[in-house]
């Protein structure tokens, strides 16, 4: 009953955003005429981009199985990353594909703590690799928001930061997970206080792969900036110019990743075009442009995710014809995978993220 009502709650609060901005803030007309004027080439050219940057992202999550032992084919990592940007889209959460990419990773593997890690690891060092973006380009630019005597972007995204390695640093120390246990026996959640143990013996299994996480960092890096290209690329395809070229997207584009964060909402709906709009008026741009360029993002991300979903037809029908495949390799607890899984410690997968 909670979960039903904050889902409508997110609706409404996305609902009720859109409505305000497309009645109030952006003439239509305008709108729907930058969007027939749109040149497909640029489109095009946007989704060929952010195809690769998701491979590239895709990559990364494959470089991170390693660590807990987890060995499959890239094809099938691939295969697995589009199923989870189809329901990341297409569900009411942005998490909702994090959950998918752990259930059919532990599917085939049988290792719950392991997938999970990966899968949260992968994220956790996407967001460092956002964070750095926009925190390096906005100290560079000096970009303030409204130009001029308006707030220094370059401080929040420091502070962010701070929080973020504040998290990690917890995140990977002991102590963190010992209060954690002592609730959790307290309250004589047995089962539960085993997943955490096993959960945080597959996170540490990252400690000290200084190389791996400087690998894992610069792609994340790579990605933001791919992520910035498609939007530029967006922008060329409606003419929208701005005061500061490039900078203002690589600014802009992180800062707009973190505000579509924010859990009141459907998958950002809502909150990304009125960061579009506020932010980019702010350069120079016609509030009618910068919500095409959000809708056209938008449009990226649709026309991308959509094999996803015919990569879910095919694992539905083949759920119950084919059997579980297993990696070869130990778990962060020495078992071998494709042992009978003790029932205490690996049960249906649950998202952390």
């Amino acid at each position: 009953m909670k979960k039903s009502a904050l889902t409508a709650l997110k609706i409404l609060v996305s609902v009720g955003i859109l409505v305000y901005l497309f009645t109030r803030v952006v003439h239509i007309g305008d709108l729907w005429t930058n969007l027939k004027e749109a040149k497909l080439s640029y489109f095009l050219a946007a989704v060929a981009v952010y195809t690769g940057v998701q491979t590239l992202s895709a990559f990364r999550w494959y470089l991170l199985l390693k660590p807990v032992n987890i060995t499959t084919s890239f094809a099938r990592i691939f295969a697995l990353f589009y199923l989870g940007m189809y329901f990341n889209f297409f569900l009411p959460s942005s998490i909702g594909g994090d959950f998918f990419k752990v259930y059919y990773l532990n599917k085939e593997t049988g290792r719950l703590s392991a997938s999970t890690a990966s899968v949260f690891v992968d994220r956790d060092i996407g967001m460092g690799g956002l964070l750095v973006v926009a925190l390096v380009a906005a100290a560079w630019g000096g970009t303030r928001v409204p130009p001029g005597d308006g707030v220094l972007l370059a401080p929040i995204f420091a502070l962010i930061g701070l929080a973020f390695v504040a998290a990690n640093f917890a995140l990977f120390y002991r102590p963190t997970y010992k209060v954690l246990h002592r609730l959790l026996r307290m309250f004589r959640m047995r089962r539960a206080d085993e997943k955490v143990e096993s959960l945080f013996e597959s996170v540490n299994s990252y400690r000290g792969k200084w190389r791996l996480a400087a690998v894992a960092l610069l792609i994340s890096l790579g990605v933001q900036v791919g992520c910035v290209i498609v939007n530029m690329l967006a922008a060329q395809a409606i003419g929208l110019q701005t005061k500061n070229g490039w900078v203002d997207y690589l600014v802009f584009i992180p800062a707009i990743g973190l505000i579509g964060m924010i859990p009141l909402s459907v998958n950002g709906a809502g909150w990304r075009e009125a960061s579009y709009i506020l932010l980019f008026t702010s350069v120079g741009a016609e509030a009618h442009q910068a919500a095409t360029l959000s809708l056209l993002w938008l449009g990226v991300m649709v026309v991308t995710s959509l094999p996803g979903g015919l990569i879910y037809i095919v694992e539905g029908r083949k759920a119950n014809a084919d059997p579980p495949k297993s990696s070869n390799g130990p778990d962060a607890g020495g078992r071998r995978v494709g042992a009978p899984i003790n029932q205490s410690q690996e049960e249906e997968p649950v998202s952390t993220i």
